[in-house]
């Protein structure tokens, strides 16, 4: 019997692991119907990260709604060549991007659930976001959808404001646009040469 349970651990951790490593950014979507409880299941698993002093400083909007999709993807490609941030070309390669998403999760910081509003608290605040962000890519990963991870709201903080109608405590940090793949992620090698034990 201990063996079996044994086996049992090995074979989830392998499992465990093997979504860890094969994990890619996925650019080219498709659209897929995400139901409800799936969309619930990738915000438990960011809510589910850990967090600086377990204060959880996040808070998630999911947008599902082809509409605002469409006009959040049409903002940004308008202002990245107002603003001169991008060309034409790079924006609309953005706004394709994200109007083919089917799910697009936006990951806010919450400076009121800080302990104070010391620089400290605050990159401690945007680490926790950092996890939720890839448990969030895991988690979508793992059932078979494409992810990855924008940092749009960063940079264009006062359109998501505005759009998502975010109160002023409350800092965008990034977005993860979702949906199926659409074709196959880039090979990552992983870099040996940033490994480092016991000293530099």
């Amino acid at each position: 019997m201990q063996n079996l349970i044994i086996l049992t651990l090995l074979k989830n951790n392998v499992e465990c692991i093997e979504a860890i490593l094969s994990r890619r950014s996925i650019r080219k979507l498709a659209e897929i119907n995400i139901d409800r409880g799936t969309v619930e299941l990738l915000l438990r698993a960011a809510a589910s990260a850990p967090s600086a002093h377990n204060l959880q400083p996040w808070e998630f909007i999911a947008v599902d709604d082809r509409r605002i999709i469409e006009s959040l993807a049409a903002i940004l490609r308008s202002e990245y060549i107002k603003s001169g941030m991008a060309d034409e070309i790079k924006a609309e390669r953005t706004y394709s991007v994200i109007r083919s998403a089917s799910l697009i999760i936006i990951g806010f910081l919450n400076l009121a659930r800080l302990r104070d509003a010391s620089p400290l608290e605050k990159t401690l605040g945007i680490q926790s976001l950092a996890a939720a962000a890839e448990n969030i890519l895991l988690a979508a990963h793992c059932l078979g959808l494409a992810a990855h991870w924008r940092a749009v709201p960063l940079a264009r903080p006062d359109i998501f404001r505005t759009l998502f109608n975010v109160p002023d405590s409350v800092e965008p940090q990034w977005m993860i646009v979702i949906g199926a793949p659409a074709g196959k992620p880039r090979d990552k090698p992983v870099r040996s040469d940033v490994f480092h034990f016991n000293q530099w």
